[in-house]
């Protein structure tokens, strides 16, 4: 475990109501001429199952290792438009091919999608250039959620998941109004059991890297300690970085220093050189 003591963290980033349809990508982002970027590619048949696939100029052979971004939001608000420079230019610029995926609303809709993201692109990773191997999964917040709940599936092969303050234990967050909202109706606390990460790791796990701020004020850092600690348990590769005084969200030189951890843990499991 690593602990970063860079000061308060900033002020979470403002969220954005979700669209009827994030298809139509009204928002989008300035991004580095030497990214290449498809928009608007489907991986279901909702309007909402789309993703945006980023690649360098400057690859020209070889297959690339791939990430899919999850967008937070408390799984009902967010945008994959929001990932776009701060996340997915960061990973393409290290020879990455990154896919931006935008899902549903919602739990469990979000979860099946992001499933079902994660399945679409491993079949059709060689078309876009990439490493089906060499996998990543990445998310903030509810997308951390989501990306570790894609790569805990069973049969699903990914190289490693990075985790940023992301909920693994729904079921004891069920008082937190985002969780209330996302998960409406009946049997609240048995859906939430069932869509928690932290349960569903009865065995050992591909590596999981978690960067959580000790101050956030909305995903308790125990959501990652505990996490780890399971994974571990299990006989797998758990890591954190814990930002000291970080909150939901953090200054772009905790990202920084956060990115250079993450880069560091990929080169260490053989993702990327």
């Amino acid at each position: 475990m690593a602990v970063l003591t860079l000061g308060a963290a900033a002020a979470a980033a403002l969220v954005y109501a979700r669209p009827a349809a994030l298809s139509r990508n009204l928002f989008r982002a300035t991004l580095p001429l030497w990214t290449r970027t498809t928009y608007d590619v489907p991986y279901g048949t909702r309007p909402e199952n789309m993703v945006d696939i980023m690649r360098s100029r400057w690859r020209t052979s070889g297959a690339a290792p791939a990430v899919l971004v999850f967008h937070g939001g408390g799984w009902r608000s967010g945008q994959r438009n929001d990932m776009r420079e701060r996340v997915c230019a960061r990973y393409v610029a290290r020879g990455f091919v990154a896919v931006n995926v935008e899902y549903r609303g919602g739990l469990p809709a979000a979860a099946d999608d992001a499933r079902a993201a994660l399945l679409w692109f491993t079949e059709r990773a060689t078309q876009y250039g990439a490493d089906a191997k060499r996998i990543v999964v990445t998310g903030e917040s509810a997308g951390g959620h989501l990306a570790l709940w894609a790569a805990f599936a069973p049969g699903k092969p990914v190289a490693a998941v990075v985790n940023f303050y992301g909920v693994s234990d729904v079921e004891s967050l069920l008082d937190f109004p985002p969780v209330q909202e996302a998960l409406p109706g009946d049997n609240r606390r048995e859906a939430a059991r069932s869509l928690s990460p932290l349960a569903i790791v009865t065995g050992k796990v591909c590596p999981v890297l978690s960067i959580h701020g000790t101050g956030d004020p909305k995903v308790p850092v125990d959501q990652t300690t505990r996490l780890t600690r399971r994974i571990r348990e299990f006989g797998g590769d758990a890591e954190e970085v814990l930002i000291s005084g970080g909150g939901h969200g953090f200054s772009d030189r905790q990202l920084a220093t956060a990115y250079n951890a993450v880069f560091a843990f990929l080169r260490r499991h053989g993702i990327v050189g």
